[in-house]
């Protein structure tokens, strides 16, 4: 007489947490590609950020600059590295007073940071950049041309993946 076994074979079982086994292991696979994908995308806005950051500071007090108060840029189109200036501090009825010396230059840890000096003091406007570069032109010596380019690397997964950024933006200086 047959009896009838209400249970799973020991080949059942097996088939079935091989099954779950390829299912789980595509769910991981998922899991980390998205969770690489984030990590490079929050590196990415970060850069992106260090780049506007460090460019909107520049350009504030720039725009304040008086185009006889550049240093260090001339009007020849060679793009510099750093640029020092002065901006008003006071306007009265003798006139304007300047401030002491301004100037933006890489430095910093690595040179990788953005730092104003000024009076000795200096302070970091972005990290993570690469290069910034100043320039103008002798067609129009009132325009300065400004470029800052930040790079960053993460470790998503096995992969090392950079992160770049480059932001350009023009200046109209006082005349």
């Amino acid at each position: 007489m047959i009896k009838n076994n209400k249970g799973f074979t020991l080949i059942e079982i097996m088939v079935v947490v091989f099954l779950f086994s390829i299912i789980f292991a595509a769910i991981f696979s998922v899991l980390g590609t998205g969770r690489n994908s984030m990590s490079v995308g929050e590196s990415q806005i970060g850069v992106q950020q260090a780049c506007r950051n460090g460019l909107d500071a520049m350009m504030k007090e720039l725009r304040q600059a008086d185009v006889s108060t550049i240093i260090g840029v001339p009007a020849n189109g060679v793009n510099y590295n750093s640029i020092t200036f002065q901006i008003p501090t006071t306007v009265g009825a003798a006139g304007i007073t300047w401030s002491s010396n301004i100037q933006y230059a890489l430095g910093g840890l690595n040179g990788t940071q953005l730092i104003r000096t000024q009076s000795g003091s200096q302070k970091v406007l972005a990290n993570n950049i690469a290069a910034v570069s100043f320039n103008r032109l002798a067609a129009s010596q009132t325009v300065l041309n400004i470029s800052i380019t930040a790079q960053k690397n993460t470790f998503p997964g096995f992969t090392a993946r950079q992160s770049n950024v480059t932001l350009t933006s023009q200046v109209k200086l006082r005349n």
